[in-house]
């Protein structure tokens, strides 16, 4: 079936174990054949090189080769016709209604609505003494800092969570531009619905129903910028992944409009805007869906289908035929064996003590993030109630202006001085000194010997500081793991996030006298632990010019593969039960 072009064809079932049975000549592909059609297109007759008839085995082989000879001239004519990758870059990887440059705005504006729907109620709650029903969701709704918490971070983060593992499949096999549009209206119905909560439970539910409509942004989005800019693929994802802090400003500005429409205005003008971003994704599509490959490979199929007796001759000379038991036994095996193969790559990718140390300093980082996203507004509203709509303003303009910036340049940096000799350990030693520095900066943030005014110039500062360490903290992974194991490895930091949850749920069984002061050392020590852990890592690499890091990861005893089970028979039949 890989040959003839028609993986989800449901008439190409899997042929019978090879080699072919007794009694026939195996047929190489370099085999030279002769294939006399009849005007219908159907086989009379298929020879092979000495003239005698082909065996039914071997007109299968030959029928094989002839569909690979077909996908090689459909790629070409693909390639000629300017969808392929080799067509103008005006044309490359393009949805017919938008170019990619207008297509990448409507992903970004999309996923600037995505977080700005997701970080929403962390700034429509108030614990404060003077918290008001109308405009403070925890009040009227009546659950505690505790519960909140739980539904900030563990309601969301689950769901999204698990989903995500299936939005990577999607994505593979679906028109990327409307899955971004779908979840996108799905994800504004939530938040517009939330207006009409009545009872904690409805709200639990609509976060949960937010998490699972927006883990499918990231893999589809980020999949098709691969394909709309391989030229540029780095740059044009870090201009997708501004979306986080604009979106977490335009979230912040949500305090204002709680002031002036209530909180319950102001979730359905969040919802009703979001749902307008998302339906400009209804102006394109994905280009796979409309480039002539998918035509061109039905088209293969038909013609081998009816060349070859059609599904049920070769269901009855070829197929494998199973019973229920044996299906179910099958998706069995299949299952351990996926699991078993996750396993090992996650163990091998997390093998080495720098990328543990790595992961470790992560996830401290990741908490801090966390519980300054969930907690600050709070914080804010009890240390200046008279401030409200200044900070909801001047907040969204840090993050939109201060983090957007500090994330970029933090990758630049990090990639100057690697260039000057300081080898993989050069991202390490930046997210050390990004720690330390962001550690008393967040520290004044919440003193109490400060004004508002000062106290928003340390967190622009922090911003500038702390939000710098992503990039170069990928980059150190990257060279900590062995080049075949990358993909585990981001698996499992990309997983981390889930552990940052942890510190903003503990922090909501603080009371809201004590909130400020908690969020304040807490997130202090995660800096001052985690830049422990990062100097640990730079302490383990190095340094090193890029061709002797490149050496070293392809010589390195950790880069060779192993197999599953021992040896190659086993591993043959872990391929056959795949």
């Amino acid at each position: 079936s890989r040959g003839l072009g028609c993986n989800a064809s449901p008439w190409c079932v899997r042929a019978a174990p090879f080699p072919p049975p007794r009694g026939t000549r195996p047929v190489g592909r370099s085999m030279a054949a002769s294939l006399r059609t009849s005007r219908i297109g159907r086989p009379e007759q298929m020879v092979v090189e000495d003239g005698s008839p082909a065996s039914e085995m071997e007109q299968w082989h030959l029928m094989e080769a002839q569909g690979e000879a077909n996908e090689v001239g459909n790629f070409a004519a693909l390639r000629k016709s300017g969808h392929g990758h080799s067509g103008p870059k005006s044309q490359r990887g393009c949805s017919p209604g938008l170019s990619r440059f207008p297509l990448l705005v409507v992903l970004v504006l999309i996923f600037i609505a995505n977080q700005a729907c997701r970080a929403l109620l962390c700034y429509l709650v108030d614990f404060s003494e003077h918290a008001d029903p109308a405009h403070a969701m925890n009040v009227e709704l009546d659950f505690s800092s505790a519960r909140y918490g739980f539904l900030a971070t563990v309601a969301f983060t689950v769901p999204f969570t698990l989903a995500s593992l299936a939005a990577g499949v999607l994505a593979d096999t679906t028109d990327r531009v409307l899955i971004n549009g779908f979840a996108g209206l799905a994800w504004s119905l939530c938040t517009m619905s939330m207006a009409l909560s009545s009872s904690f439970e409805a709200l639990l539910l609509q976060r949960g129903v937010v998490g699972l409509s927006q883990a499918a942004t990231n893999p589809a989005a980020l999949s098709l910028i691969a394909d709309l800019f391989p030229e540029s693929r780095a740059t044009v994802s870090s201009v997708f992944g501004l979306g986080i802090y604009l979106g977490g400003g335009v979230a912040s500005l949500g305090a204002a409009v709680d002031q002036s429409l209530g909180w319950r205005g102001c979730c359905t003008a969040f919802g009703l805007i979001s749902a307008s971003v998302s339906l400009l994704a209804f102006l394109g599509s994905d280009h796979r869906s409309t480039s002539p490959a998918a035509s061109t490979s039905a088209s293969t199929c038909t013609d081998a289908r009816d060349r070859m007796g059609g599904p049920a001759d070769i269901r009855g000379k070829y197929a494998v035929r199973t019973g229920p038991m044996q299906a179910l036994n099958g998706a069995a095996k299949v299952v351990l064996v996926a699991l078993s193969a996750m396993a090992n790559r996650t163990a091998e990718a997390t093998s080495s003590s720098q990328a543990r140390w790595l992961f470790f300093a992560s996830a401290l980082r990741f908490c801090a993030g966390f519980s300054i996203l969930v907690w600050l507004p709070s914080a804010m509203r009890a240390r200046f109630p008279d401030d409200v709509e200044r900070f909801a303003v001047l907040n969204s303009l840090i993050k939109a202006v201060a983090g957007g910036a500090s994330s970029l340049l933090g990758g630049v940096t990090a990639d100057v001085l690697r260039a000057h000799g300081f080898g993989d350990r050069a991202g390490a030693l930046f997210c050390v000194a990004s720690s330390i520095g962001a550690a008393p900066l967040w520290f004044w943030v919440l003193d109490q010997r400060f004004s508002f005014e000062a106290c928003m110039v340390f967190l622009l500062a922090e911003y500038l500081v702390a939000e710098s360490w992503l990039g170069p903290a990928l980059a150190t992974l990257q060279g900590s793991v062995p080049a075949e194991r990358r993909g585990a490895a981001q698996g499992v930091f990309s997983s981390l996030t889930a552990l940052g949850n942890a510190l903003p749920t503990v922090l909501g069984f603080l009371d809201s006298d004590n909130l400020p002061a908690g969020l304040q050392v807490s997130v202090t020590m995660c800096y001052v632990a985690s830049a422990g852990c990062f100097l640990r890592v730079a302490a383990g690499m190095a340094p090193a010019t890029p061709a002797s890091v490149a050496t070293t990861a392809v010589a390195s005893p950790q880069s060779s593969p192993r197999l599953l089970f021992g040896d190659e028979e086993e591993e043959e039949d872990v391929d056959m039960a795949l």
